[in-house]
């Protein structure tokens, strides 16, 4: 088995352990204040992000019970660019939480890369982030910790990480020490002074964060964590040649009174008011109003974001003694779906075999974060499934690999195209497809299942893509249970639809296989179905 990993993962150290709860840890994705961020596989295969919390909250009862109550109410955040939480267990002996892993480089990464965002870009990213905001606001979270590094840039669109459980240990260190945590820069002045945390912190977050994006700067400065905070309190944001529309939205968010702020709703409104200026199609008053507003404005504007580079490395077969603890594990997490918090644990993704397997975000520091965000330590415990210790093997249980051997080729089967021919086929696209093998460069990349076949990542830059009602519910088509559609759209706003949760899109695929195996799409023309798995519409 072989799987492409971003260039900067680390190999796992001595002190790591081969497995938390049902996921074989794979390498080190980065570290930051609050835990390590792992690469992992589960026990069918899928890639996920493992996030195991530090010792020092770990045995802190009082972080614990907060940990507990922010995962309970995680799990009911949808959405397209909120990172959902697929499963967590709360009463282990280092909690840990698993979620999808996110291609693509953080803000903050890719500001330094790149330079500051283009104006299309730059409104695709404020809608994508404002839409992530409206649905974590629904679910009664508040993020708390909006900043760069929180949010990456995938080629399916901005993605928001780490919301919610940053409050369960800012909540914990202000009882220990009296002192107000966060990064500096990024928090609002409420959170300066210590208010209880409400959603208009985000805006000002969101408003932080745009900023940050149109100029390349952050907009109250660098340096000593007080005089930062001065500026925050008092200053003026640095927001020099960003002007227009958007500019004027984000000046009003960045207001030091809470209630001088807009709504997210009234962000989302304002937003899609931008892109579209002659949409008369009313206001916005629902969440799910919003999702499929910036949805709209996301398939719009967001083009050539690219992922990180990556490394293709072979993944050794577990050993008998971890396979045997990777299927215990995986009964362990299918009992945590049934159990829910009553036995720590909940699974919050409801089908393990649907586990989004995308690629990777950037683990990193950032100057200014808070104590701890970086490339972290050395763990000093080592946890392994159900509190035993793992075996010493971990930190060898990935190398990179050259091209695969043809007794591995062999291993994974791929849908028979007749070897480079055009095929048309009734398939699955989507999230919700279990899929295997290499992912395709390319800026539109989606899991595909042909009929019959073995789920495969497919590229699907240049397609012709025809809609009958998922994500162009926009256009007013009323279309019959099982007919194709008509209405012409685009691969980037079918990527993005399907990205969320686990939805799939049912269509006639018409695509062709290279001799090196990768699967484009050429043609698809979705068959509406009017029920279906995962995060409706279907």
């Amino acid at each position: 088995m072989a799987v492409a990993l971003p260039a900067t993962a680390t190999d796992l150290t001595s002190t790591d352990p081969a497995a938390i709860g049902p996921y074989r840890l794979l390498k080190r994705l980065g570290a930051g204040g609050m835990g390590v961020v792992y690469a992992a596989v589960d026990a069918q295969g899928a890639l996920v992000a493992v996030k195991l919390i530090h010792a020092e909250y770990s045995a802190d009862p009082e972080f614990r019970a907060r940990f507990a109550r922010e995962v309970e109410l995680l799990h009911r955040v949808g959405g397209a660019c909120a990172v959902p939480l697929l499963a967590a267990d709360t009463g282990a002996e280092r909690p840990w939480l698993t979620t999808p892993l996110v291609r693509g480089l953080t803000l903050s990464a890719y500001v330094r890369e790149n330079g500051p965002l283009d104006e299309r870009l730059l409104l695709g990213l404020a809608a994508g982030v404002a839409e992530a905001l409206v649905n974590i606001h629904a679910a009664g979270v508040v993020h708390r910790d909006l900043k760069p590094a929180n949010i990456v840039l995938s080629p399916e669109g901005p993605r928001v990480l780490d919301f919610g459980v940053a409050r369960a240990a800012d909540q914990t260190a202000i009882t220990r020490t009296g002192s107000v945590t966060g990064s500096p820069g990024w928090i609002s002045p409420a959170h300066y002074q210590g208010e209880a945390a409400r959603a208009a912190d985000d805006v000002f977050g969101w408003g932080a964060v745009m900023a940050y994006a149109a100029t390349g700067r952050p907009p109250f400065g660098t340096g000593d964590p007080a005089a930062v905070a001065h500026r925050v309190l008092d200053g003026e944001p640095d927001m020099e040649e960003f002007t227009g529309p958007l500019a004027d939205l984000v000046r009003r968010s960045l207001a030091k009174r809470a209630d001088a702020r807009p709504t997210v709703l009234e962000l989302v409104r304002t937003l899609a008011s931008v892109n579209s200026p002659w949409d008369s199609s009313g206001p916005v008053r629902s969440a799910e109003e919003a999702a499929g507003a910036m949805a709209a404005v996301v398939g719009h504007t967001w083009q050539g974001v690219r992922p990180a580079p990556e490394q293709e490395f072979r993944v050794p077969p577990p050993s008998g003694r971890n396979r045997k603890a990777l299927a215990v594990g995986a009964v362990a997490g299918a009992l945590a779906l049934v159990a829910g918090l009553g036995v720590g644990g909940v699974a919050l993704a409801g089908n393990w075999d649907s586990l989004p397997a995308a690629a990777w975000f950037t683990g990193e520091g950032e100057e200014g974060s808070a104590p701890g965000q970086g490339t972290g330590e050395a763990e000093g415990e080592r946890p392994g499934p159900g509190g035993q210790e793992p075996s010493e093997s971990a930190a060898s249980s990935v190398e990179p690999s050259e091209e695969p051997s043809e007794a591995e080729e062999g291993t994974e089967e791929e849908p028979e195209t007749g070897g480079g021919e055009t095929v048309t086929v009734s398939g699955v696209v989507g999230s919700g497809v279990s899929a295997s093998g290499p992912r395709p460069s390319g800026e539109h990349v989606v899991p595909f299942q042909p009929a019959g076949g073995t789920g495969v990542y497919a590229r699907l830059d240049g397609a012709t893509v025809v809609c009958a009602w998922s994500f162009c519910q926009d256009s007013g088509v009323s279309v019959s249970e099982g007919s194709t559609g008509t209405v012409p759209s685009s691969p980037s706003a079918l990527a993005v639809h399907v990205s969320s949760g686990n939805r799939t899109v049912q269509a006639e695929v018409t695509y062709t296989t290279d001799a090196d195996g990768t699967v484009t799409i050429t043609r698809l023309v979705e068959r509406h179905s009017a029920a279906g798995t995962g995060t409706p519409p279907w």
